[in-house]
């Protein structure tokens, strides 16, 4: 369940902020949050991200999320769609025919309780892929994995997993340090300016 969504909007791009500790795996129930037509209350409903190459995030999100694809339309030389539902987030990716945009720089965090084991699974994943054959450009057009191991976070230092998919689109999984938070309320310089940093 997303505990709590923090969205920032900034020149360069899109930071999308949820809470949650719960694996991907064994959630087919709470994946009808991402497909509910309306919605009782107020909240973030999904994000849409506009892409170059439609088939770059297909390969992501199917072969290195194992996200459920929840929605597909093409509409032949008006735009394609391919809607993603990952942790309770609906995530849709268009891709303009006439006018294709490469996505730029978003990205969506999560806070998760075991970064270590995430990053193993996510590791093993990408090696059984078929993603594994390619060359290392070709593959970095897709995925590329990067982990951090202390990086400031929301007055907080974090161990930080970076998983960057094509044109600039990322997920970042943050493991809190217990006891690394300040209670001043006050984010540092560094901490100000991390969310805005472009990774890739």
């Amino acid at each position: 369940m997303i505990v709590a969504v923090l969205i920032g909007l900034a020149a360069s791009g899109v930071t999308v902020w949820t809470d949650d500790t719960e694996t991907q795996q064994g959630r087919s129930s709470s994946d009808s949050q991402c497909t509910a037509s309306t919605s009782l209350h107020d909240g973030l409903e999904g994000i849409q991200i506009e892409t170059s190459d439609i088939g770059l995030h297909e390969r992501f999100f199917s072969q290195i999320l194992h996200a459920p694809e929840v929605q597909r339309m093409d509409h032949p030389q008006i735009d394609s769609l391919r809607s993603y539902c990952y942790r309770n987030v609906l995530i849709a990716i268009r891709q303009d025919i006439k006018t294709p945009r490469p996505t730029g720089w978003v990205q969506l965090n999560f806070s998760v309780a075991d970064v270590s084991e995430l990053q193993q699974q996510l590791e093993q994943t990408l090696r059984e892929s078929d993603l594994a054959q390619l060359d290392d450009a070709e593959r970095a057009k897709v995925v590329r994995v990067r982990f951090k191991p202390d990086v400031p976070r929301n007055n907080c230092r974090v161990a930080r997993l970076e998983v960057n998919g094509p044109e600039g689109f990322m997920i970042g999984f943050d493991q809190f340090k217990e006891g690394s938070c300040k209670t001043d309320g006050k984010p540092t310089q560094s901490d100000e300016r991390e969310p805005r940093r472009p990774h890739h």
